[in-house]
């Protein structure tokens, strides 16, 4: 499965020529065309997921864009391109929730020369009896879940972990609100307690018009009557409880595929009777776009 298909045509301004533009959403290959010499490339990582039980919201994918200059025409760059977090699934009579997972990281490379890689967004850390911390990503840490016990400390995870030279961290848990994902933009709780961080933008999907926007944290989950917001750029929103503690409103929301967004952290485990509040929204996949240069 190569993953490629194409977007747009545009004049590219340069003697007649055409500006291509390629997104991948699964491993693939693209061979430069003939009279190709630059290209532009945006890299997104996949997101982490959240977390169950009053769970933190998964961190942004990484994201990284720049020009490749020199290139030669027919050479062939291999695409790998990083899935999101599966959310938890748990329902029944288990209390807590697990940690939600990192997602997978994206690369291009050709000949065995890497041209650029990017790590997967860190998992949420769950509430519940436990101190879970969020897990490190790239462009965001998973938000932590709350701490049952008066000065507690359940921590959001870094960004730009592992070599990644930007990102944000996920916000800590507070009260019984899991802390929100960090994002590409900025770090979780930046917008209020549980909220998911912020992403970026990039125009390549639409040179010199409108931009889209990628890699925003996962909210945290609650047991409040109203839910907390994944952040622009794809995040997930958090479980939360209201009157008919349903399915849909306790587990966290997942995050948008292709943008590399966080997952949603859940509710409670057991609100009314029921769990599911440990269901956690996944991490968003990756995507790699390529707009050819002539």
């Amino acid at each position: 499965m190569t993953g490629i298909h194409q977007l747009l045509l545009t004049n590219s301004g340069v003697e007649g020529g055409l500006a291509e533009l390629s997104a991948f959403s699964a491993d693939g290959t693209f061979t430069v065309p003939a009279g190709v010499t630059s290209f532009r490339y945006l890299v997104i990582g996949g997101g982490g997921a959240g977390a169950g039980n009053h769970g933190g919201g998964g961190g942004a994918g990484g994201f990284f864009s720049g020009t490749a200059t020199s290139v030669v025409p027919g050479t062939t760059y291999n695409i790998a391109v990083g899935g999101g977090a599966a959310g938890n699934t748990i329902v029944g009579s288990v209390n807590d929730g697990n940690n939600g997972a990192n997602g997978d990281f994206t690369s291009i490379s050709t000949g065995g020369t890497l041209l650029v890689s990017v790590l997967g967004g860190g998992g949420g850390g769950t509430g519940g009896g436990d101190e879970e911390v969020g897990r490190n990503g790239a462009s965001g840490g998973g938000g932590g879940g709350y701490h049952p016990i008066a000065g507690g400390a359940a921590l959001g995870g870094f960004g730009a972990a592992n070599g990644q030279t930007t990102g944000s961290g996920g916000g800590s848990g507070v009260g019984t609100i899991g802390g929100g994902g960090g994002g590409r933009g900025e770090a979780g709780n930046t917008d209020g307690n549980g909220f998911g961080g912020d992403g970026a933008t990039s125009d390549i999907t639409d040179p010199g018009g409108d931009t889209i926007e990628f890699c925003g944290g996962g909210a945290g989950g609650t047991d409040a009557n109203s839910e907390k917001i994944g952040g622009t750029g794809g995040g997930g929103n958090g479980g939360f409880n209201k009157a008919g503690d349903t399915e849909a409103d306790m587990k966290g929301k997942d995050a948008t595929d292709g943008l590399g967004g966080g997952g949603g952290g859940g509710a409670a485990a057991n609100f009314g009777g029921v769990q599911y509040g440990n269901i956690s929204g996944a991490g968003g996949d990756g995507v790699v776009y390529i707009l050819t240069l002539p």
